[in-house]
């Protein structure tokens, strides 16, 4: 499955879930989703395009031109990022616990996707092209958690951040899929069974994790919230070797001390 169908199905995941949201919360419920500026209601478009549709294209791009194995270590360069960016824009704090512990997590994500012989590639003059689109993965990423944070300092709860980053999130997946198809080779008619894990998927990530992770930027900075947050790979690691057999390299239980060290240095 594609991006764009897969992300349209994310799409239409979230938006039924969100209309059961809307249905029983009420309509008082409903009338504060409706109560925001027209200058918010950009600001959250503006971080959905960032995050889960710019992002993600150039994340993909990068894939194509140079694997797997260099395009995932540089892209996870991001919290590195963010740590810059809520300095600069946001003013919280640049400690040696946050930049170290960040540095960390950076280095042990960048371990835990080392593959020895994953995609390679498509050739030399696409190099370039692919490592300059994972660093704007990384940058549209960043940028796109830090208005996050800044959206929610103007007084947008998580709850309500989460539901109009999932509706412009699916909308824009919807209207979007023809032009992203056009560039995608995949011709394949999509089962029912990947339409329900990408609906699923989009779910998770864009519902339950997006207003878990929002919630949190309530209570501690983002340039901490992120780095622990996107440890995620250490996570799917773990559970890939407990409960589906996989084995890790020496390099990448490496990364894993690496993951664990940083967020308990950001923590601290």
């Amino acid at each position: 499955m594609g991006l764009g169908k897969a992300n349209a199905f994310r799409g239409a995941g979230v938006l039924t879930t969100l209309a059961l949201i809307c249905f029983f919360a009420g309509t008082e419920a409903v009338e504060k989703l409706l109560s925001f500026s027209v200058n918010t209601y950009l600001l959250l478009a503006l971080a959905a395009l960032l995050s889960n549709i710019v992002g993600d294209i150039f994340f993909f791009a990068a894939l194509h031109d140079i694997g797997v194995s260099l395009a995932v270590p540089i892209t996870s360069a991001y919290p590195l990022v963010v740590t810059i960016t809520s300095w600069l824009w946001l003013g919280e704090d640049l400690t040696f616990s946050v930049l170290s512990g960040t540095f960390f997590v950076v280095a042990g994500l960048a371990l835990l996707n080392v593959r020895a012989a994953e995609t390679q590639s498509a050739g030399k003059s696409y190099h370039a092209r692919g490592v300059a689109s994972a660093l704007i993965t990384a940058l549209c990423w960043a940028l796109g958690l830090t208005l996050n944070k800044y959206i929610t300092l103007l007084g947008v709860s998580p709850a309500a951040f989460t539901f109009w980053r999932g509706f412009f999130f699916s909308v824009m997946a919807i209207i979007l899929l023809p032009l992203i198809n056009r560039g995608e080779k995949e011709a394949r008619p999509v089962s029912a069974v990947g339409a329900l894990a990408a609906a699923g998927a989009g779910i998770n990530s864009l519902v339950i994790g997006a207003w878990l992770y929002t919630t949190s930027l309530i209570i501690i900075p983002l340039n901490v919230a992120t780095p622990i947050a996107s440890s995620s790979p250490l996570v799917a690691a773990v559970f890939a070797c407990a409960f589906m057999g996989e084995s890790l390299s020496k390099v990448q239980w490496l990364g894993i001390v690496f993951v664990v060290a940083g967020a308990v240095a950001v923590s601290a």
